[in-house]
C-alpha cells in the first residue's frame, strides 16, 4: 500500500542538526524540524486557480487539504497558487494551525473568519518567532500589482532556507536575504508573470552563496512554463559551487544531506 505524503510527514523523525524539506509542487514546501514543528509555505492543494482564472492544474497534489497537519501555514502573497482560498478554510478547521501571510493576505484571513489570534502579518524587514523557528520576511519584486509580496527565510537550529517567493531578478535589492547567508535557496524557475527563469534562478543561487538550490514553480499550469533542465545546465555554468537538488512531488530531502530520517 502506498503511504500518503501526509502520513510520512506525520511519522517522520528529524534528527538534531537537520531540517526536512518536502516539495508539494508549484511553490509549495513543507518544513519539519527536530522538535516536530511543521510549516507549510505556499501550499497549492486545490483547483482554485482553475476555478477563478481557468488555468488547468497539470500536477496532482501529494497532500489533500483535509490531510494537512500544520503548526504554521505561510503565504508569501495573495495570488491563488500561494494563498489557496479553497484549501485554506479546510486547513483552518484544525485549531492548532496558525497562519502567517504577507500584508495582502490579511483581508483574506479576515474574510475566512479566522480569529485575530490565529494569524500574523509579515512584511519584508520583519521576523517572527514560531516555536523553534524564526521566519524572516525578505524582499521580493512581483510587480506593481503585488507590492506586498515577500520571500521568506526559514531558520531553525542555525539552518537557513530562503524560499524566494515570486520575484524578478533583483539581486541588488535582495541583500536582506543574502545577508542571512542561507545554506539552501528555493527559487522559482518558470520565467513567466514576472518570475525568474532557470538561468536567472541559477544566477541568484550563485549570488546568494547557498550550498544547495531547489527549483520550484514549474509544470503546474501550461501558462506558467518552467524548464528544470535549463536550471540544471545554468547551475553547472553559472553557479558551479551550488548543488542543484531536483525534487519530485512529495519527496522529502534532508539538510545537511548526509543525515537521513529515521
Amino acid at each position: 500500500m502506498t503511504i500518503r505524503t501526509a502520513q510520512r510527514l506525520r511519522e517522520l523523525t528529524v534528527a538534531q542538526g537537520t531540517l526536512a524539506i518536502t516539495w508539494l509542487a508549484q511553490a509549495g514546501c513543507v518544513f519539519k524540524t527536530p522538535a516536530g514543528t511543521i510549516l507549510y509555505v505556499d501550499p497549492y492543494l486545490s483547483d482554485y486557480v482553475y476555478r477563478m482564472h481557468g488555468f488547468k492544474r497539470l500536477m496532482g497534489t501529494p497532500v489533500e487539504a483535509d490531510e494537512v497537519e500544520a503548526d504554521y501555514v505561510i503565504s508569501t502573497h495573495a495570488h491563488g497558487d500561494h494563498l489557496d482560498l479553497d484549501a485554506l478554510p479546510i486547513i483552518a478547521r484544525n485549531p492548532r494551525t496558525h497562519f502567517v501571510g504577507a500584508l495582502d493576505c490579511i483581508p483574506e484571513y479576515e474574510r475566512m473568519g479566522l480569529p485575530r489570534a490565529r494569524y500574523s502579518a509579515l512584511a519584508a524587514g520583519e521576523h517572527l518567532t514560531l516555536g523553534d523557528v524564526t521566519l524572516w520576511g525578505v524582499y521580493a519584486d512581483h510587480g506593481e500589482g503585488t507590492p506586498h509580496a515577500i520571500g521568506v527565510v526559514v531558520e531553525c537550529g542555525g539552518i537557513r532556507v530562503w524560499q524566494v517567493g515570486d520575484t524578478a531578478y533583483r539581486p541588488e535589492r535582495m541583500q536582506d536575504a543574502i545577508g542571512l547567508h542561507p545554506q539552501v535557496i528555493i527559487p522559482p524557475i518558470n520565467g513567466a508573470f514576472g518570475n525568474l527563469d532557470g538561468v536567472q534562478a541559477a544566477q541568484l543561487a550563485a549570488v546568494s552563496g547557498a550550498e544547495y538550490a531547489i527549483p520550484c514553480h514549474f509544470w503546474m499550469f501550461a501558462e506558467h512554463n518552467g524548464n528544470p533542465a535549463q536550471f540544471l545546465e545554468a547551475c553547472r555554468e553559472l553557479a558551479p559551487k551550488v548543488v542543484p537538488v531536483l525534487l519530485s512531488q512529495g519527496e522529502t530531502w534532508i539538510y545537511p544531506p548526509e543525515r537521513r530520517p529515521s
